[in-house]
Order: structure tokens, then sequence, then C-alpha cells
């Protein structure tokens, strides 16, 4: 399941004061770049799209650079900024025709082939949707991501990136992202 000593930060997050806050960030920095259940170009990738759609320069160039240093191609890079575009141009209104267009549009193009494969352009896609703080991209791209094969521990650990690079409001979504693991799961059983 998820790492014990990241949960541990967590909950010491909520009673420290601000230097231990920064001892926390750089705990999350060590376990966003580890490798684990994802490696460390995957992660790196997630972590640019995130920034792309943040639109922080400074992230962009460090996560791009970091990135190649790990073996990711312009190709790869290009597809994570498809990722960010797709995700960023999501209607605000979830019940609209709208919205059905555009799920269509992202569902073509996730299962399109490219050079990141489905499940990785997924976890980019969810990183974005905890930033965003947006339940339903969160639900959407949990769900796809399982569909293409990432695993409950590939799909947590994109939750460090993203309190990296977001912080507090991220933090919120942990019980997003949980429902719709759990979401998941059920329908799953039933099936």
């Amino acid at each position: 399941m998820v790492d014990t000593d990241f949960i541990a930060s967590l909950k010491r997050a909520r009673t420290y004061g601000l230097g231990e806050f920064l001892e926390i960030i750089s705990e999350l920095s060590q376990e966003s770049t580890k490798k684990g259940a994802l490696d460390r170009k995957h992660k790196e990738l997630i972590t640019l799209g995130i920034a792309l759609a943040k639109g922080c320069h400074r992230c962009i160039d460090i996560h791009t650079e970091a990135a190649i240093k790990l073996g990711a191609t312009d190709t790869e890079m290009l597809q994570v900024r498809r990722v960010a575009l797709y995700v960023q141009a999501s209607p605000e209104h979830h019940h609209t025709e709208l919205w059905k267009a555009w799920t269509d549009s992202w569902r073509e193009f996730s299962l399109s082939k490219g050079c990141i494969d489905r499940r990785c352009r997924e976890l980019v896609g969810l990183g974005i949707a905890l930033v965003q703080q947006d339940a339903r991209l969160i639900e959407m791209h949990v769900k796809a991501a399982r569909e293409f094969g990432a695993s409950p521990e590939e799909i947590f650990e994109v939750m460090p990136i993203a309190l990296l690079m977001d912080g507090a409001p991220a933090l919120s979504q942990i019980p997003q992202l949980v429902h719709a693991l759990e979401q998941y799961d059920a329908l799953e059983v039933a099936a």
C-alpha cells in the first residue's frame, strides 16, 4: 500500500511549524525522486506535466533537464506537453455536452499510440488533476490508469509529486484519491 514514512510525514505536517514544514518538503522531494513502484524517469515526466500545468517556467526547466538526464526523449516530453494541454482544456462543468466531447477526445488521445505508455499518460493527467483539485478528473484518471495496468502503489506515488509541486492544496486531495481507488476496486469486484 502507501509508504508508512510518507503517511507519517503527512500526519506530522498538520502539527508542525515552518522549520518542520521545510523538513517535510525535503522528505517529499526525496520521496518523489527515488525509485519506487514508478521509475524515476516516469516520476520526472509526471512532475514535468504538473509544472507545465502550473505554468512554472523555472520548474519546467528543472524537470525538463532532469527528465533528459534520466533518458527522456524530446518526443516523450512533447507527449507530456500534450497531456498537460488536454487536461488544462477540460471543461469546468462536468455535466455538459462539452464535457462528454472532451472525455471522448481525451479517451481517443489516451488510447492512441505514443512514446509514453497509456498508463503513464493517465498518471501525468492524475498529477495535474490533483493540483487542480478536480475530483471528477482525479476519478477519471485513476480509473483509466487502473484499466491500463497501474497498481494502487503507482497511483499513490503521484501524490508526493503533487505535494512537492503544490503543497497543502494537493494534500487536501488525498481523500479524493482514496475514494477514486475504492470506487474502481468496488466496480472490479462487482464485475
